[in-house]
Order: C-alpha cells, then sequence, then structure tokens
C-alpha cells in the first residue's frame, strides 16, 4: 500500500493544525449539558453561581450590551428574562437640547416578584458613547447595588462617592442657559458608489433649530437632497446608451406646541416643499392640530395612546399638467392619527391608524394602518412582525400621461395605485444555557471587518 504524500508544505501544516484541534476536543472536560432551568448554573464557583441575575433589555443607542456584561461581573446575566431576579428595562427619550433622558426599571420577577425601583439620567447630544454606556453601567449598578449586597457577593463589593466640585455638599447653582433652550444642528452627507456601468451619487443637507420646555416645544427645520443614479448599456456591438435618473427635492417647516396639562396639547404647523418624484414645483401647507394622550405624557417612554387631528389648507404647483388637467390647486384638508404603543416586559409593540381627506372633495382620501410587534412568546421563544397597509385615493399630483419604461425602472416618477404595502416578520428560537455573563471578542472580524468609516 503507498502511502500518502503532500506535494507542499502548506499541506502538512494543516494536517498537522487539523490533528492539534482533534487532540484539543479529546483532551478537554466535557462542558456541562445545557439546561433550561433556573437550577442550572454554568461550572463556576458556588458563591457566583448564587449570585443576582438580570436580564438586560435594552435596544436603543448606548446600550452596549457586551461592555455592560463585562463589566457588571457580580452579576450572572440570562439570556431569557423568565429565568432573571430582575428585568433591567431600559428606554429613550430625546431632550430639547438633542440629548437623551435614558429611564432604567428594575422588575422584580421570581423572589423579588412586585418590586420595581427606576432611576433616570440626561446625555448631552455631544457626549461620546463610552460616556453615554459608563452613566447606564452606574444606573444599572445602583438599581441592583442593595439587592445584591444581601447576597453572598455582598462582602466582595464596594460603594465609591465623588464629591461635588462646588464644595462639600453643596449644590450646584442654578444653571443659566444663555440659549434660552435654543439648539441648532447643521449637518451634510454625501454617498458615493460606482461601476464601469453603473454609478450613484447622493447628497443630502439638513438644518434644524429646536426649543423644548415643560411648556413649549418649537421645531424648525430644512432639507435638501440631491441623487443621481448613470446606467450604462449595449444597444448593439459597438454602440453603448447611458441612462440618467435625477431626482431632486427640498423641504422646510416650523411647529409649535403648547402644553395644555398631562394630557392634551395644541399647536400649529407650516410648511413648504419641492418634490421631482412627486410632480411638485412648490407644494404649501399650514394646519391647525389638538392632540390627546389617554395616558400622562411623562409615561411616554412605556406606554402612549394618543389622538392627533389637524385641519389646514394645502396649496400645490406642479411641473407638468396633471392627470385633473391641473398646473395649480389650493385645497382645505384634515387628518386624524390614533396611535397606540407599549413596551414591557413581554416585548414592544405599536399601531397607528391614520388618514387624511380634501374637505372640498370628499371622494380624495387616503386611510391606513401601520405599525410593530416585538413579542417574546416563552423561554427563548420571540416573534416579531412589522408592516404598513394603506388605501390610497388622493394622488391629485400624477402627471398626464403614461411613464416611459426608463421612468419606471428607474422611478423617476410616481405611478397610479389604489393601495400600498409593506411587510416583514419573523421568528427565532433559542436554547441551551441560561447564562449570558461571558464576553469574547477573539475573531470578531473574521466574517467582515472591510469597511472603513471615521467619525467625530
Amino acid at each position: 500500500m503507498k502511502s500518502l504524500r503532500f506535494p507542499c508544505a502548506l499541506a502538512r501544516l494543516a494536517l498537522a493544525f487539523g490533528l492539534a484541534l482533534a487532540g484539543t476536543a479529546v483532551l478537554a472536560p466535557r462542558p456541562a449539558a445545557a439546561q433550561e432551568t433556573p437550577a442550572a448554573a454554568p461550572a463556576r464557583d458556588t458563591t457566583q453561581n448564587a449570585a443576582l441575575r438580570a436580564f438586560l433589555d435594552c435596544n436603543d443607542f448606548g446600550c452596549d450590551e457586551e461592555f455592560l456584561v463585562s463589566e457588571m461581573k457580580w452579576v450572572n446575566w440570562m439570556r431569557d428574562r423568565l429565568d432573571a431576579d430582575f428585568h433591567l428595562l431600559v428606554t429613550t427619550l430625546r431632550t430639547g437640547s438633542g440629548g437623551r433622558e435614558f429611564t432604567v426599571v428594575a422588575l422584580g420577577q421570581r423572589r423579588f416578584a412586585g418590586r420595581a425601583d427606576t432611576l433616570t439620567f440626561v446625555t448631552n447630544p455631544n457626549d461620546a458613547e463610552d460616556t453615554i454606556r459608563r452613566a447606564l453601567l452606574r444606573t444599572m449598578g445602583q438599581l441592583l447595588l442593595p439587592y445584591a449586597a444581601r447576597g453572598p457577593l455582598g462582602s466582595l463589593l464596594s460603594v465609591s462617592y465623588t464629591a461635588p466640585t462646588t464644595g462639600e455638599g453643596a449644590a450646584p447653582p442654578p444653571a443659566r442657559d444663555k440659549w434660552d433652550f435654543w439648539t441648532f444642528s447643521l449637518s451634510a452627507n454625501g454617498f458615493l458608489n460606482g461601476e464601469s456601468r453603473q454609478s450613484f451619487r447622493n447628497g443630502w443637507f439638513d438644518v434644524n433649530a429646536n426649543r423644548t420646555t415643560e411648556a413649549w416645544k418649537i421645531r424648525v427645520s430644512g432639507n435638501s437632497s440631491y441623487d443621481e443614479s448613470r446606467f450604462t448599456f449595449a444597444l448593439d456591438s459597438v454602440t453603448d446608451t447611458t441612462i440618467v435618473a435625477l431626482q431632486r427635492s427640498w423641504s422646510t417647516s416650523a411647529m409649535a406646541v403648547r402644553s395644555l396639562g398631562d394630557h392634551w396639547s395644541a399647536g400649529g404647523r407650516i410648511g413648504a416643499q419641492r418634490a421631482d418624484f412627486n410632480n411638485l414645483e412648490l407644494g404649501t401647507s399650514a394646519a391647525a392640530a389638538v392632540e390627546w394622550d389617554y395616558y400622562p405624557y411623562k409615561d411616554f417612554a412605556r406606554r402612549k395612546l394618543a389622538v392627533l387631528y389637524t385641519v389646514g389648507m394645502r396649496s400645490f404647483q406642479y411641473q407638468q399638467v396633471t392627470i385633473y388637467d391641473r398646473l395649480r390647486e389650493t385645497r382645505p384638508v384634515h387628518t386624524l392619527d390614533v396611535t397606540l404603543a407599549a413596551r414591557q416586559k413581554w416585548g414592544e409593540a405599536n399601531v397607528t391608524v391614520y388618514g387624511s381627506q380634501f374637505l372640498d372633495g370628499l371622494k380624495y382620501y387616503s386611510a391606513g394602518v401601520s405599525g410593530g410587534v416585538n413579542v417574546r412568546l416563552g423561554r427563548g421563544f420571540s416573534f416579531n412582525i412589522d408592516g404598513s397597509l394603506s388605501r390610497v385615493r388622493d394622488q391629485l399630483f400624477l402627471e398626464r400621461g403614461d411613464a416611459s419604461q426608463s421612468e419606471v425602472l428607474t422611478r423617476l416618477r410616481a405611478l397610479q395605485t389604489n393601495y400600498r404595502y409593506f411587510t416583514f416578520f419573523g421568528v427565532r428560537y433559542q436554547f441551551g444555557s441560561i447564562f449570558n455573563s461571558v464576553v469574547n471578542p477573539r475573531f470578531g472580524n473574521i466574517d467582515g471587518g472591510r469597511g472603513f468609516s471615521v467619525s467625530f
């Protein structure tokens, strides 16, 4: 029998590497079988096994789960909320200055059932990601520490205190705001992508001014975009042709809202816009609005049932004659939106029923429903669905005449339709170890990591 021969050193190295892995697998101790019940624990010392168990429920900016898990080693992190002593629910709201208010709720379960503690903190719009995640880490620790201190790790925990810079125990002086709560932002973005026979260019500019207080909410904004696509293809063996798809748009708006208690608010909005896709050379609007929320506004991050009604005027100047033989028109219009949203231990859900109608032509209207649900149905099992469905009867802007094939394929103009829909759904089932306390960053970019980005 002939012996096997390897044509190169690389093949011999690969064989040696494979044998080494096989030997490691044989000699390594077998891990404990995966468990699905809270009674199971990983092979660690009994003190750590009896530590507080927590489940982190946070999908917002600043929730660096790997960082939080690796820093809070005195907590056993669970993969499923049903195995945890505390369900940490994190929600955020944008503040008037452009920062965020984080609300962290520790909901007791199992032996701590019935307990619920809440802490909040506010970040600045220019805070670094590390600053935000460390503030969240500190807040989570403050919530769990009183309970962990009574456990087996209590003697290993310590508390630190940073004295205020204004003097021992002194309260900081009242804040002076030379901007009177106004914040401003400017942003510009560009995108380039291409090959030898196709290319894409996009530019976007945005400007915003906001003033948010307990009594008033004022927003002024404007944006402009440029979108160009080029496609080159062969007409025959010697002739090429190029199709250029160009879309330009801009819009500006101003809104003022007055708080009228915990459940009511009223205000108005004006705006102007231009959009090639919708055959709109210039569109202007003005409307008054009123909103009622069944729940107090302070509960917005966790639950909401709001009704918003607007009534006003819209004016249109079209680029081309419409299917109704119009180049310009002005019409009264009203809208109604009803929104139900909740974020609880079982997951999150939101649904909005909306409609708009021209008051001088009631047959011209649109109505629809949109929303999403992400529900934890059981241990390790979750389901999510997002989508929208609308009835369309108000396309007054449609250009007269049939669209060419290139206009349809490159989406240069809107097409007549009676409905629109969108949906996305998914299901996820995870089983095995109930623990989620180990972070291992090795080979983190083996499946990618070829991108490049710079942020300031």
